[in-house]
């Protein structure tokens, strides 16, 4: 990463880490190569601003050409609590309690075969 721009670095070092598609992985390398153009850095406190509280964070304040990146980001944020509670309601089961579904670690075949040899 560059030196020169501190502020870009850390933004795509978060995006990278949020990764899920071949679309964010195009829109990072599109942000490196930016990085590494000798553009102008983004401000620390907005920085700061954008990955300590980026649901209250307005993209519009992002000076061009950096907007379509931060928005991105913020999407990539979205999708991923998205995926984390979709993740956190499928483990949890149909009522809301996940010891209602059978364990895989206290399945025996024993019974299975059991029931088969008594045929």
């Amino acid at each position: 990463m560059s030196k020169a721009n501190p502020g870009i670095s850390k933004l795509l070092s978060s995006m990278k880490k949020l990764i899920l598609e071949v679309n964010d992985q195009e829109i990072c390398r599109r942000l490196d190569i930016l990085l590494h153009s000798g553009k102008d850095d983004l401000p620390a406190p907005m920085i700061r601003r954008i990955l300590e509280n980026p649901t209250e964070f307005d993209a519009r304040e992002v000076p061009e050409p950096y907007t379509q990146y931060v928005k991105h980001y913020l999407y990539m944020l979205k999708r991923d609590a998205r995926e984390k509670e979709k993740d956190r309601i499928a483990d949890s089961g149909p009522r809301g309690n996940s010891r209602s579904r059978p364990s895989k670690k206290n399945f025996s075949g024993a019974g299975i075969t059991a029931k088969k040899a008594h045929r």
